[in-house]
């Protein structure tokens, strides 16, 4: 994320924007992992995942994939196991954890994918046009949460404290491996 000047019309207006792909600071390397893990990767005592206070959901939060509506539900999972995959890449390439505001916002960009396919699906089944031009228009805004997901986590990487943990970097590079 950047303030730039406006161009066009909107000369002279700052204006905030998502860096594109190609001006992405790069993934931040691992030692900026904490060592709130041990060698063999078990949280340490009082660390901070142990501490927090879990978060429950409110009367006008997520409602989960069981109450969604039964055509959803199975892209909606499907986002739900994309969420996850993306925030583990994410905490892998930028030191081995994220933030809440960029899993947020990994969890709206699923959330925007899951419902673009979701609207694909029946754009292909109904050929109504208005609905592939919404699949396309979530797809464009998952992008772009993408996009800033990866910004703000490299940005979160580069202030956070350089602590060394050989034993989860060994780990976490042993993980990628794997997938």
């Amino acid at each position: 994320m950047t303030l730039r000047t406006g161009h066009g019309k909107g000369a002279g207006v700052p204006r905030l924007e998502v860096l594109p792909p190609d001006e992405l600071p790069p993934a931040t390397p691992g030692g900026a992992v904490r060592s709130e893990r041990n060698a063999l990767g078990q949280f340490q005592p009082g660390n901070r995942a142990g501490t927090s206070k879990r978060f429950k959901v409110g009367p006008r939060g997520l409602q989960g994939i069981d109450k969604t509506a039964p055509d959803f539900r199975a892209f909606a999972r499907w986002g739900a196991r994309y969420a996850a995959h993306r925030r583990r890449e994410l905490a892998r390439a930028h030191g081995g954890e994220i933030s809440a505001g960029v899993g947020a916002i990994v969890e709206s960009a699923a959330l925007a994918m899951a419902a673009s396919r979701f609207l694909s699906a029946r754009a292909a089944e109904t050929g109504d046009p208005e609905l592939f031009k919404q699949s396309s228009a979530l797809a464009s805004t998952a992008r772009q949460h993408e996009l800033a997901a990866w910004e703000l986590a490299a940005r979160e990487a580069q202030v956070r404290p350089k602590e060394s943990n050989p034993g989860l970097r060994a780990i976490l590079a042993a993980g990628s491996d794997a997938t």
